[in-house]
């Protein structure tokens, strides 16, 4: 029986496009470097080490990178966003039908409630596990290893939403089935190991009831 429902942030709850390219598009433009800005979406869900590395940065570098980029996003990008329409009803129901709502997300932690608090949301979230400024936690298996210590949850009685590989990755390595968010920024590619594919953020809900009566 399903009685906890993990939550990522970006491309679940929040479309965060704007103000994550923004902040890329600013660390990268700093130093010159040259860039296809339609392949920065890849910067959306992934912890940023990962996606700075994967353009050719070296670990040192990504540091650097993402100083840059939090530089941008502390004072601009955090509010370059919109929720999901759909997604705040979605979250209130779950959340007053008793199931216990957590946030696993590889945005840092301090960053990730605001951003819930500022959107009159953090009140649903019975915990917010997140990444550590200094990356020491923010792969999406950890965060969520995190999560499980800190709270004590049953992996057995818990799923994760996500619209990314790593969201998906990551509740599996920790034993929790996945929902995919198929209205976010992933593909279905990603979705393999998935339970179910919502294609809004209802469907959720529809799913979690739905196996729940059986």
């Amino acid at each position: 029986m399903i009685k906890n429902i993990l939550f990522d942030l970006d491309g679940t709850i929040t479309n965060s496009y704007e103000g994550i390219v923004n902040a890329v598009k600013f660390s990268l433009d700093k130093i010159n470097f040259k860039y296809d800005e339609s392949k920065l979406i890849s910067f959306i869900g992934p912890p940023l080490k990962d996606s700075y590395m994967n353009l050719g940065f070296s670990e040192e570098e990504s540091k650097d990178r993402i100083e840059d980029f939090r530089d941008y996003y502390f004072r601009k990008g955090m509010k370059e966003m919109h929720l999901y329409e759909g997604i705040v009803e979605t979250i209130q129901k779950l959340h007053d039908t008793g199931y216990k709502i957590y946030l696993a997300t590889s945005k840092v932690e301090s960053s990730a409630k605001k951003i819930l608090s500022d959107n009159n949301l953090l009140k649903y979230f019975s915990y917010a596990a997140g990444a550590t400024m200094d990356q020491s936690r923010v792969e999406k298996e950890d965060v969520i290893a995190y999560l499980i210590d800190k709270t004590g949850i049953k992996p057995e009685e818990s799923i994760m939403v996500g619209d990314r590989l790593h969201d998906i990755e990551g509740a599996k390595l920790n034993n929790i089935k996945a929902i995919a968010a198929g209205y976010g920024f992933g593909n279905e590619d990603e979705y393999e190991n998935a339970v179910f594919i919502a294609n809004k953020p209802s469907d959720v809900y529809e799913y979690v009831i739905n196996q729940n009566d059986r």
